[in-house]
């Protein structure tokens, strides 16, 4: 019989599968046992006053089996995937041989002397039921009780049969009291079973995540390869337009070949290079303009780090009169209301390349960048990318005072 390998979603259902599908691998067994049976009640009906009515018993009986064998048939197909519908369907069954118990007792409570014998068997056939519905409670609630019942009240209803009634009783409430504990432990089987099911279930889920977070991994590896491939490829490509001139490279192809490989070494986590490689070849007079104390401070060690010459300014005001007096070669200005103050001042001041520090904020630099900024650096401000913007301001400003400032 076939099985749907679908795992059960809880353990409930898991059960109540389970349980439906080990009564139906017991009902070939059954067909086979009423089977036995058969010729041992043809045997005994034979012997009895009504013998003539064992034509209709064995009809029925028939037509019984044939309808229990399109069960049968019918749990093999997908239709026996819907667990409701699979559920009806064998308890179906299962009353179907209750029935046909059933036409048996009838048959025996007329059959005279044969009377108590045919309806021992009749019991005994209900008792096979009984072994056969075990394994799923719903169909052992249900039709153990509906096969037994008609031989029994067969049974009590002659008082010479008395002795027999309560032999057959005793023997029915014991094959229950027996069936319901077999049922028990089924089910707690049927529980470690749906359980190992759900965790091998997770297990399969996990192993499908290590799967998915390898394949990303290797994914990542494979675009990182091309990023450092592509990003060394431009490198060698500045470098070698830059050889190929009879001049020296100019600061501009160094600048790009050095945002180049600035990029390569985030992209790798990578130090950055030092400032030693990043400063520029003269030290600057700079203005650092900065409100915030601990930022002002910060700024001031990167730039002095760089080997700059730096005077600072906590107030725009502060800084727009030291703009005006000072023979200044950059602004750092950390107040954007500042920028468009400077750009105002007359003659060469004006024209001091100014580098904006901002945050995060896209727009924030979008501002700075309008109001006059020539170059860009983000807090928290760093030694390398603090050389890198200067060298950016540098180059697309020149400083109005374009001289060398004093060591």
């Amino acid at each position: 019989m076939s099985t749907s390998s679908t795992a059960p979603q809880t353990p409930a259902i898991s059960a109540a599968s389970q349980g439906m599908r080990a009564q139906a691998a017991l009902l070939p067994y059954a067909i086979l046992a009423f089977g036995v049976a058969l010729p041992i009640f043809v045997w005994a009906g034979s012997h009895a006053a009504n013998a003539a009515w064992m034509g209709a018993c064995l009809a029925v009986f028939a037509i019984g089996w044939g309808a229990f064998y399109g069960v049968f048939n019918w749990l093999k197909t997908p239709a026996a995937d819907d667990l409701r519908h699979r559920a009806r369907m064998q308890i179906l069954g299962g009353l179907i041989w209750a029935g046909a118990v059933a036409s048996v007792a009838l048959f025996a409570h007329f059959a005279g002397p044969a009377r108590e014998t045919l309806l021992l068997l009749a019991l005994g056939a209900a008792m096979i039921c009984v072994v056969f519905t075990t394994p799923w409670l719903p169909s052992l609630m249900i039709v153990a009780p509906a096969a037994m019942a008609t031989p029994l009240a067969a049974l009590f209803l002659h008082p010479e049969d008395l002795p027999a009634a309560r032999l057959g009783l005793a023997a029915a409430a014991l094959s229950l009291a027996l069936a319901m504990l077999v049922n028990r432990i089924l089910r707690r089987q049927y529980a470690l079973a749906a359980e190992r099911e759900r965790l091998l279930a997770e297990r399969a889920e996990q192993a499908e995540a290590a799967r998915r977070f390898a394949r990303v991994k290797s994914e990542l590896a494979e675009t990182l390869s091309e990023e450092l491939r592509d990003g060394l490829s431009g490198v060698a490509h500045v470098l070698a337009t830059a050889a190929r001139g009879r001049a020296a490279p100019t600061r501009g192809q160094v600048g790009v070949a050095l945002d180049a490989v600035n990029e390569l070494l985030a992209i790798v986590g990578g130090p950055a290079p030092g400032a030693a490689d990043d400063a520029p070849a003269r030290r600057l007079r700079i203005l650092a303009l900065d409100p915030e104390p601990l930022g002002a401070a910060a700024l001031r060690a990167s730039l002095e780090q760089l080997g700059h010459q730096v005077v600072s300014a906590s107030r725009a005001s502060r800084a727009l009169d030291l703009a005006r007096i000072c023979d200044l070669d950059l602004i750092v200005c950390g107040d954007p209301d500042a920028i468009p103050g400077v750009r105002g001042l007359p003659g060469g001041a004006g024209a001091t390349p100014i580098v904006a520090l901002i945050g995060q904020d896209i727009a924030e630099a979008e501002a700075a960048l309008q109001a006059g900024a020539d170059a860009l650096l983000r807090r928290p401000v760093g030694t390398a990318p603090a050389a890198r913007a200067i060298a950016e301001a540098l180059a697309s400003a020149p400083a109005a005072n374009d001289r060398d400032a004093a060591a």
